[in-house]
């Protein structure tokens, strides 16, 4: 992969532990949904075969592939549970859809394989696969917490529940987020109110304190996404760039606690310094004292002379 490709994308690695593999039915399991690069994922098996009986089928599965489509690189691993270096490892790449929402191998390992206790693969009748994906950055979409069923969004298309009251009170205050739709196919429509109510919710339930460099490039991207609905967000506009630019103020505020702290540490340093050098003072002064008090003690009215022999 090219350096360019690779710093265009956004990885990730889910671990899936299949406890009690030898008792499993010959039929599909998935693992838990998990998120990367704001998508849903989940990895499926047929410990039995995909219609390979003798062979574990496994795929990476899209979750959420009926309303988000996306092109992702990953790996699907059979981990060796005694010796990584042996584990296998199996490279895609694949544009997830609806229609193809999967994408794998039938044959990705033999049964009699993962049975051979000596390969390492069964351990205590566990198996162990994981999935190291990779999303482009452009393709990134902000997964909230689940928020409920689709329905229907003033008769513009299915929106997620969660979103209609923040969607209700803007199209109030800005009829023209509706007018501007009213000519666009359904698809385009319920795309364009998601990805605004995305960005409500995101900014509705995220607080500036707690964000971090992941949540300002997932505002920038999603910001990016909606302009190309063509809403008109004059309004919205400078509230997202105010919150995007506390980005830069965060750094500025960052590197003057830095100053500070490097200035402290001077001062301590300065401080003990100083403490030495008035310990040497006193020490200086005390034996300035003595050296007066024996000078004193000497017969100041002899004549100096000279010796004779």
């Amino acid at each position: 992969m090219k350096k360019e490709d690779q710093d265009d994308l956004v990885s990730g690695t889910f671990t899936w532990k299949i406890d009690q593999f030898s008792n499993l039915e010959a039929k599909k399991y998935y693992s838990d949904v998990f998120v990367i690069g704001g998508f849903k994922w989940r990895i499926s098996i047929f410990p039995k075969g995909n219609n390979e009986k003798e062979h574990l089928s496994i795929y990476l599965d899209a979750a959420d592939s009926s309303t988000l489509s996306r092109y992702a690189k990953f790996s699907l691993i059979m981990v060796n549970q005694l010796d990584r270096i042996k584990s296998i490892t199996k490279d895609y790449e694949h544009e997830f859809t609806a229609v193809e929402n999967d994408w794998g191998s039938k044959q990705f390992i033999s049964l009699s394989e993962i049975h051979d206790l000596s390969k390492s693969y069964l351990v205590n009748n566990n198996v162990i696969v994981e999935a190291e994906v990779s999303v482009r950055k452009g393709d990134i979409k902000i997964v909230e917490k689940e928020t409920g069923d689709l329905i229907d969004f003033k008769g513009l298309g299915r929106i997620e529940l969660a979103f209609h009251p923040l969607l209700e009170e803007v199209c109030l205050s800005h009829p023209s987020l509706v007018e501007c739709q009213q000519k666009r196919s359904s698809r385009f429509v319920e795309y364009a109110f998601t990805t605004l109510g995305q960005l409500l919710h995101f900014l509705k339930t995220r607080k500036v304190k707690d964000m971090n460099q992941d949540g300002y490039e997932s505002l920038q991207l999603l910001w990016e996404e909606l302009e190309t609905f063509k809403f008109d967000l004059v309004w919205l506009q400078p509230h997202v760039q105010s919150v995007l630019g506390t980005k830069n103020m965060g750094g500025r505020v960052e590197r003057m606690r830095e100053d500070v702290k490097i200035l402290e540490n001077e001062i301590k340093s300065r401080r003990a310094m100083l403490a030495a050098a008035e310990v040497d003072l006193e020490r200086a002064k005390g034996d300035l004292v003595k050296a007066e008090q024996e000078f004193k003690m000497g017969d100041l009215d002899s004549v100096i002379g000279y010796p004779l022999a």
